[in-house]
């Protein structure tokens, strides 16, 4: 049986700690499938100028991963293509998108793997994370931006995802390449469910909690009417805020040009009228969903050829329902 090769992306930044355990448990995983040769597993990781000893702890913990060393100004998407973009050059069979705060659970990337396998290997599959206080905190989602809760047994579809722990086989990144370097931080994850919708492939939630994970802290700087106007925009247009052309970019592609204007324009009165300040309810300003049919392109990578379906058992995992 030929070995099927699996390139883990990640993109971190001064994050040792939370980054060493995901590895720690990602390795622990990699070890227990080596016994069968089926799979064979690299890690590629991008560290954006880290300056806490995070490079150095994980050349010495494990120093089969390839590191990408970034300049700080990368941030997690266009981390993860420089990542990326470093592991398609010895073509893998699959790429593994891996969050660095992201513990996987005893058996999830067999989980993926087997799910990827029972469709085809043609389908993106996005595991479900769960956190602390047992709600589900990532995984897939409808173009709403609804969690969807897994199945116990068999896959079942999804809009969009985050990007905490998604497989993509070759056969699609062949037709999408990686995520699209148009974003800093954020919306790299979604556009990617986006596209992958355009070009008629599936995406899909596999069975069960496949990791844990707890969700970002608190709320934004620029939703937060304890900080002043020019600190919320100072925030908003960050790199990991909403930056406009960005959020502009992804509402074209996902919704169109009249729904994108609208949430520019109410995406600016919820940072000048916040109605929210740190430890509040929520804001009375709603942002709208994501629908519809992209018009401006995206950054794509053709790439011609397929790969051959593999055969699998279904794996069946504990499901957990949201708050």
């Amino acid at each position: 049986m030929e070995t099927m090769r699996v390139a883990v992306l990640m993109s971190v930044y001064n994050r040792k700690t939370k980054t060493l355990s995901c590895l720690s448990a990602c390795y622990s995983q990699i070890e227990q499938m080596k016994a069968d040769r089926k799979y064979d597993f690299t890690v590629y990781m991008t560290e954006d100028g880290c300056t806490d000893g995070t490079s150095e702890a994980v050349s010495e913990m494990f120093p089969d991963v390839r590191i990408i060393h970034g300049d700080g100004h990368l941030y997690w998407n266009r981390g993860m293509c420089a990542a990326w973009e470093e592991a398609a050059r010895e073509d893998y069979d699959f790429y593994l998108w891996l969050n660095d705060d992201t513990i996987i659970n005893e058996g999830a990337l067999q989980c993926l793997l087997e799910i990827s396998g029972a469709l085809g290997n043609k389908a993106i599959i996005a595991g479900t994370a769960e956190a602390s206080d047992g709600s589900i905190s990532y995984g897939g989602r409808t173009r709403k931006g609804k969690i969807i809760v897994p199945d116990s047994i068999i896959p079942v579809g999804c809009d969009i995802f985050n990007g905490n722990l998604v497989l993509v086989p070759r056969h699609v990144f062949r037709r999408l390449g990686t995520m699209d370097p148009v974003y800093s931080h954020s919306f790299g994850d979604y556009d990617y469910g986006v596209r992958a919708e355009r070009a008629g492939i599936d995406s899909v939630v596999a069975p069960g909690i496949l990791a844990s994970c707890d969700r970002n802290p608190g709320i934004p700087v620029w939703r937060d009417g304890a900080y002043s106007l020019k600190q919320r925009y100072a925030s908003v247009t960050g790199p990991k805020g909403r930056p406009f052309r960005e959020q502009f970019i992804y509402d074209v592609r996902s919704e169109g040009w009249l729904m994108a204007i609208m949430h520019f324009v109410t995406l600016n009165l919820r940072v000048i009228f916040p109605a929210r300040k740190s430890g509040s309810g929520k804001s009375k300003w709603s942002i709208p969903s994501h629908k519809g049919h992209s018009i401006f392109k995206p950054h794509l990578t053709e790439v011609p050829g397929e790969i051959s379906s593999q055969n699998c058992t279904r794996v069946n995992q504990k499901s957990s329902s949201p708050d």
